[in-house]
């Protein structure tokens, strides 16, 4: 081994001596260790919850089509190296063809498949299967057609001009479609089977769909190539489009993985940067005696670059295996929360801490380390420290600046991290300062009555500019900490307001208008609360009198609006699970129609008020005025609109009505008995949706708890490392005051009423910067409503406090008289 290595090694061990060499390890060796294992279970989540989304979607990617799709179009998705099959799904009436009449036939929605089938996911039945569909002239059914058609396993089921054995019960199963044909109940065929039933004809209502599966880059390449050429009765569907409610709250769970990973990293390299800048403070003498002896600046820069090295590789050893083992005791937890086994992650994931470690450990340690090579060889007779020039500032500025770019890059939300960021070193360059006017100010009325006022007014204008980046690192841990926690809360707060506990839990479709009066009244004799809307389909086509498509952008031409027909209603009263944005609500019938238009379509079409839009409904032309704007929850479960005309516009068109309402318990059998009375209407239990829906709330909610618990685990060990540095700093200003005079204990007082005063400094301004974090955080990255928290303004000063003193009563003794006299030689 060459000579500076060999010095480098020497000169470790007697670092590990010094608090602040201790410090750099343990917060290297944290960051290390934590970064490995976010990363690790990120990618796992990640991994299984897409995996289950795609179960649920059935595939990667959906071509849906409300035509049967063209031969040019097969060829283009079977040119692509991913494995595709077809589905066709329309609702058809069926029914047993042993029953008698008092068995009417029942609305059901008919999948017709190819195998393999589906791509993603599994059908379960009863007796389980033993293929991808049933056999040629079997279907599978679910429980409810069973039920209502009086059917067992072996009996045959009418569908058309064919009859069907029915030989499994369908338990459960992914690609279920989009729309209220998601919640019918189902039937599966063979699609070879399909032609014979002849219930198929040009004009009838189906969706015909293509299902792709591969690997990531080959779905986001064929996702690429399709989505611009979409006709406009095409629509393709990748996991978070089909799955609103899931997606988007798988996407908020990872969005708050990657900002706990995010803030691990920043807690790590505050607590590094802190402990390098005292390393490299206690190291002036040490590096102007090895100056002294014949090394040169380069070689000096060489020993403690090898230092960190050194250091790094053992770290990375020991961080990587213990992320390992704490990894796999998180398995064993995990397992319980999704239903299959998570995926194992990438390999490079595995390295992730280490590098990051690495990246952190030069970046941040090479600017003191240069200033350690410009010590003065004077400094061992006068104390000289290097001079702070333009070009240490401008290294200093450009590590940091590679450092975030380099996290940025790691976490892959440049817009949320570069605010996190941005506001981080801004707020820290701002709050450091405040902090120490405040501390100041607050001990000025002290130092008047109390001698350690005196006392502690001295020492914070002596360690001001140490005070300075003191509390500037320790507000920007409590102000990451408070943001990981606050915004966990406001995710689980949010999802579960997604399905308060009144969420309905039965729809009722198909409602013919002279059924009304007749459900009216079954509804309020079993006081159930409903609410019941008519429902018209019509196409959007105008536009203020004009063809509306030639108005618009290519962008607003690709809104689904435009692709579909519409579900039209018309009311007197608002809905009351409607918001009003803007604009008035008609009162009365007015005289000439009006709409209120959902707010969403009028962004993206670019609609204002009093615009005029024309709907064609069974070949005749309806307009009407946009004299209100609604805030609209796709995911309440109650019928939604986007388009509701005033009375009157609407009346004389034909169309069905619908409603939904919540049973609980034994209520349920309501829903039997209405189906009794009256066997034309479709009703759709969506019970087990929401039950599937509460699974993955209790996954994200279990899965983000863990992450916090991490993620503050890291960041009180490491303002207990900057605590325990500022006491190590202390313990030379006690032992001198000691042998002035002052008692131990007074001199332990002083310690913990500045920590009392930090806390309570450091707490009240990141609680000012915690909220300004959160409301960018929260619209950027984790689409949540932004609000205010003023428990933060309370909790943070209180809890600040009570750490800091807590952390100095149990690390700061009292010093003995021989051990002041002892530190005291030491330092001399």
């Amino acid at each position: 081994m060459n000579l500076l290595p060999r010095l480098a090694l020497r000169q470790l061990k007697t670092q590990l001596r010094t608090t602040e060499w201790r410090a750099l390890l343990l917060a290297t060796l944290i960051a290390i260790t934590l970064t490995t294992l976010l990363t690790l279970l990120g990618d796992r989540l990640e991994r299984g919850l897409l995996r289950e989304s795609a179960n649920l979607l059935g595939a990667d990617l959906v071509l849906s089509s409300g035509r049967p799709l063209s031969d040019e179009r097969l060829q283009e998705i079977a040119a692509n190296d991913v494995t595709s099959t077809q589905v066709v799904q329309f609702p058809s009436m069926v029914s047993n063809p042993d029953a008698g009449e008092e068995t009417p036939p029942m609305l059901v929605s008919v999948r017709a498949a190819d195998p393999p089938y589906p791509l993603r996911g599994e059908i379960i039945t009863e007796p389980a299967h033993t293929s991808d569909l049933p056999a040629s002239g079997n279907v599978w059914i679910e429980a409810r057609v069973m039920s209502q058609l009086g059917l067992e396993i072996g009996d045959r089921l009418q569908l058309g001009y064919s009859e069907f054995t029915v030989s499994a019960e369908l338990i459960s199963s992914p690609d279920r479609g989009t729309g209220f044909r998601s919640f019918s109940p189902h039937i599966i065929i063979d699609r070879a089977d399909l032609e014979a039933t002849g219930v198929l004809a040009p004009g009838s209502r189906a969706s015909f769909r293509v299902l792709m599966s591969g690997d990531k880059e080959q779905i986001a390449a064929l996702d690429a190539q399709l989505r611009p050429s979409l006709a406009d009765y095409e629509r393709l569907l990748a996991l978070q489009t089909d799955q609103p409610v899931t997606g988007n709250a798988l996407g908020n769970a990872l969005a708050y993985l990657k900002l706990s990973a995010l803030t691990a990293l920043l807690l790590s390299a505050l607590t590094i940067l802190l402990s390098l800048r005292r390393f490299s403070q206690k190291q002036f003498t040490r590096s102007a005696l090895l100056l002294n002896l014949g090394l040169n600046p380069a070689q000096l820069v060489r020993v403690y670059l090898y230092q960190l090295l050194f250091a790094w590789g053992l770290l990375a050893l020991i961080g990587t295996a213990i992320a390992a083992l704490v990894d796999g005791l998180v398995q064993s937890w995990l397992i319980n929360l999704l239903p299959q086994r998570l995926p194992d992650p990438a390999f490079y994931t595995w390295f992730s801490g280490a590098a990051l470690g690495l990246v952190m450990l030069i970046l941040l340690g090479l600017p003191p380390v240069l200033s350690l090579a410009r010590i003065p060889v004077a400094h061992l007779l006068r104390g000289d420290t290097p001079p702070q020039d333009r070009r240490a500032r401008v290294l200093q500025a450009s590590c940091l600046v590679i450092l975030a770019v380099t996290l940025l890059l790691f976490l892959q939300a440049p817009a949320a991290a570069l605010i996190l960021l941005g506001l981080l070193v801004i707020g820290g360059l701002v709050f450091g300062y405040i902090a120490q006017f405040l501390l100041e100010k607050l001990a000025e009325p002290m130092a008047g009555k109390l001698l350690l006022g005196r006392l502690l007014r001295l020492r914070l204008r002596q360690q001001r500019k140490w005070h300075r980046l003191q509390s500037a690192v320790i507000v920007l841990l409590l102000t990451l900490l408070a943001v990981v926690w606050v915004s966990r809360a406001d995710l689980l707060s949010e999802w579960r307001a997604k399905f308060p506990t009144d969420t309905p839990n039965f729809f009722v479709i198909n409602i013919q208008p002279w059924q009304k009066p007749d459900l009216d009244g079954f509804l309020q004799d079993n006081s159930i609360d409903s609410t019941l809307y008519p429902m018209i389909r019509g196409r959007l086509n105008e536009l203020n009198g004009e063809p509306i498509r030639p108005q618009l952008t290519e962008e607003q031409l690709q809104n689904n609006t435009l692709r579909r027909e519409l579900n039209l209603s018309w009311t007197r009263d608002r809905p009351e699970h409607n918001e009003l944005l803007a604009g008035q609500w008609w009162e009365t019938t007015p005289d000439r129609p009006q709409i209120s238009v959902e707010q969403d379509m009028m962004e993206d079409l670019g609609l204002e008020l009093g615009d005029s839009l024309g709907f064609d409904i069974g070949g005749q032309q309806v307009s009407a005025e946009i004299t209100s704007i609604r805030g609209v929850e796709w995911t309440s479960f109650r019928p939604n609109f986007y388009v509701i005309f005033s009375p009157g516009a609407l009346e004389n068109y034909p169309g069905t009505w619908i409603t939904s309402f919540r049973l609980e318990g034994e209520r349920k059998q309501l829903a039997t008995e209405m189906l009794r009375d009256f066997p034309s209407l479709t009703l759709i239990d969506i019970d087990q949706l929401l039950a599937q829906l509460g699974t993955w709330l209790k996954r994200l909610g279990d899965s983000s708890a863990m992450i916090l618990a991490l993620t503050l685990l890291c960041g009180l060990i490491l303002m207990a490392v900057t605590l325990l540095q500022a006491l190590e700093q202390r313990r030379f200003e006690s032992a001198l005051m000691q042998t002035l005079g002052a008692s131990g204990e007074q001199t332990r007082r002083l310690d913990l009423l500045e920590f009392l005063l930090l806390g309570l400094v450091c707490g009240v301004l990141a609680g000012v910067a915690s909220e300004i974090t959160l409301a960018g955080l929260h619209v950027q990255l984790l689409d949540v409503e932004p609000k205010l928290h003023p428990w933060l303004w309370i909790s943070l000063p209180a809890l600040a406090s009570l750490f800091f003193v807590a952390t100095g009563f149990l690390i700061r003794r009292p010093l003995r008289l021989d051990q002041c006299y002892r530190l005291l030689r030491s330092q001399s």
